[in-house]
């Protein structure tokens, strides 16, 4: 048994509570989640910086066709595509809620119920603002930076510990099918 959650998985589960949190979509959010951890991990490996996708103003999640008329996606002022098939791609791949699963949901399984960590991951990104949430640059800092070595053991704020234990029943509204 694995003792701790990977980076890769507790980027992807943070995304992906991101985008349920901004859009309350929970199949998309998983693609979504896994579709900015292969981004990461790929900029990482390559030494690219992590820098907004294009000067604006982070207001919302929208939906827009570049000059090849490829559907993307702005949560904020990030952007990703989406495929033929409705999921967030890269490449040529998209990613399903199935690769999710494959990906991230099962490796987390062998630390902690992903249920659990689901829950969590959602209560934590919904304490950061919306400002905090449609900024790349914030949200890898502020929300992913301080608890990519520790998830599920979530920093104080505001005089509360977030934990496992921390959760009641106003948090079972989050649960994934």
């Amino acid at each position: 048994m694995e003792s701790q959650i990977g980076r890769f998985q507790v980027m992807a589960l943070l995304q992906a509570a991101r985008y349920y949190v901004l859009t309350g979509d929970l199949e998309k959010s998983y693609s979504f989640g896994l579709n900015r951890a292969i981004f990461y991990a790929w900029a990482k490996r390559r030494g690219v910086p992590v820098a907004a996708s294009r000067q604006r103003l982070a207001r919302d999640v929208s939906i827009e066709k570049d000059e090849e008329g490829k559907t993307i996606v702005y949560v904020g002022d990030e952007a990703a595509y989406l495929g033929k098939n409705g999921w967030f791609t890269m490449g040529d791949q998209d990613q399903t809620p199935e690769l999710f699963e494959r990906e991230v949901k099962n490796r987390i399984e062998r630390i902690m119920p992903f249920e659990d960590a689901w829950r969590l991951a959602v209560e934590y990104v919904k304490s950061f603002d919306k400002k905090t949430l449609l900024s790349q640059k914030d949200f890898y800092e502020k929300v992913y930076l301080p608890v990519r070595d520790t998830f599920p053991n979530l920093p104080k704020k505001s005089n509360k510990q977030l934990s496992l234990l921390s959760f009641g029943s106003e948090t079972r509204d989050q649960s994934p099918p």
